[in-house]
């Protein structure tokens, strides 16, 4: 901003001092310049008026410097508007305990011109480029939420109801870091029988993770619908995983990756078959109370090498028995002491509910997380899937 722009307000109870002060600025291009007698009309001017800068004088009546900046320092509005205190030679002890509260500067009495300038001049560029950063922050932070918006907006909301043709229950949380990531995911019908569900873990942070997190989903359906229109063989995993890495691969310059799980449950028998990506091993919740990890190392994740060969693996559920994938958010949930959640205490809470519905016991797990972790920031999303098979008794 230029001189002419900067809006200034000196704050004294000396009226010479105010005319003296008032008359240099203006030699020097600063004409827009208002002044106030005391602590307490200053304020009253900071709530109908902006300025970019005040002087502030340390001793006056009604409300002096002190009290006036730590107005200041405790209003959100306020707290960054620079501070130049106005003292004698003989106050420095004053001077410094305004800094300590948080001024910017000092000017001492008789005014230097030179230094006046310099002063000024120098706490209105600090404030210009703090201005230039906050308004980068805000218009980062609503790039972010715009992000957040396209990431839950991906999701699946509305899960397919459990019905003696389609025997499946189901439901899905994701809760997003206060950093946009890229966890995903996903479950459909590809036929009357066959119902497929995901969950994923995308690597890095923002938008890319975002949009990367997107491009997976996407992949997964489009490779499902394409095989069941042109292929006559059974639906293969292991396939779909390989044609969806390879896809991930091509042009992959930021070399990114992402974690998946990929099940398809046949509703007629319970038969499982799933392919896990580099992904936390989920759990199999037997009706009997019994909690099981599915069999199966994790391999390489999707997007890291284009020729990886993947591996479909089978597992069978009995009525009543339930699957639950999580992303490593809950498992790695930090509390304010740096401790992580860990599969063990994920395992007590499933033993606890691991009869009661889908919904209910991914509200149990988010609400133990939530327990954990206390207010300790989230460094990582969190996603939860659970699904039980319910076949009509025969």
């Amino acid at each position: 901003m230029t001189e002419a722009e900067a809006a200034l307000l000196i704050v004294d109870d000396n009226e010479d001092n105010r005319y003296t002060l008032s008359q240099r600025l203006a030699r020097d291009g600063y004409t827009n310049v208002a002044t106030a007698s005391n602590g307490r009309e200053a304020l009253q001017l900071l709530q109908s008026r902006s300025f970019d800068l005040i002087l502030l004088d340390i001793m006056m009546p009604e409300m002096n410097g002190y009290e006036v900046l730590e107005h200041l320092k405790a209003s959100a509005k306020l707290r960054h508007l620079p501070v130049i205190m106005i003292s004698a030679l003989d106050e420095m002890d004053s001077v410094i305990r305004c800094i300590e509260l948080g001024a910017e500067d000092y000017l001492a009495k008789p005014f230097n011109r030179t230094l006046l300038r310099a002063r000024i001049g120098a706490s209105l560029e600090k404030k210009r480029l703090r201005d230039e950063v906050r308004a980068s922050l805000q218009r980062l932070e609503r790039e972010l939420d715009a992000a957040r918006t396209l990431q839950l907006g991906m999701l699946p909301r509305v899960f397919p109801a459990c019905t003696p043709e389609q025997p499946v229950q189901v439901y899905a949380l994701m809760e997003p870091a206060r950093e946009v990531g890229g966890d995903l995911y996903d479950c459909f019908y590809t036929s009357a029988e066959i119902f497929c569900f995901l969950v994923g873990d995308v690597s890095g942070k923002g938008a890319l993770a975002a949009m990367f997190m997107a491009r997976t989903r996407s992949l997964v359906r489009m490779a499902v619908e394409l095989w069941r229109q042109l292929s006559l063989d059974a639906l293969s995993l292991a396939r779909i995983a390989e044609i969806v890495n390879r896809e991930l691969c091509q042009n992959n310059d930021e070399r990114m990756f992402v974690t998946l799980f990929l099940g398809m449950l046949d509703t007629r028998n319970g038969a499982l078959a799933y392919v896990n990506a580099g992904h936390p091993v989920p759990c199999l919740l037997r009706v009997a109370g019994d909690i099981e990890q599915l069999d199966g190392k994790p391999e390489m994740p999707l997007g890291v090498r284009r020729d990886t060969a993947y591996q479909s693996r089978l597992a069978t559920l009995r009525p009543g028995d339930a699957v639950f994938v999580v992303s490593d958010g809950v498992t790695e949930a930090m509390n304010a002491l740096g401790a992580l959640y860990t599969s063990k205490r994920l395992d007590a809470v499933l033993g606890a509910v691991c009869k009661a519905t889908p919904e209910d016991m991914v509200r149990a797990v988010k609400k133990d997380v939530h327990d954990f972790t206390g207010s300790a920031p989230k460094a990582d999303d969190a996603t939860v899937l659970a699904l039980r098979w319910q076949p009509a008794p025969s």
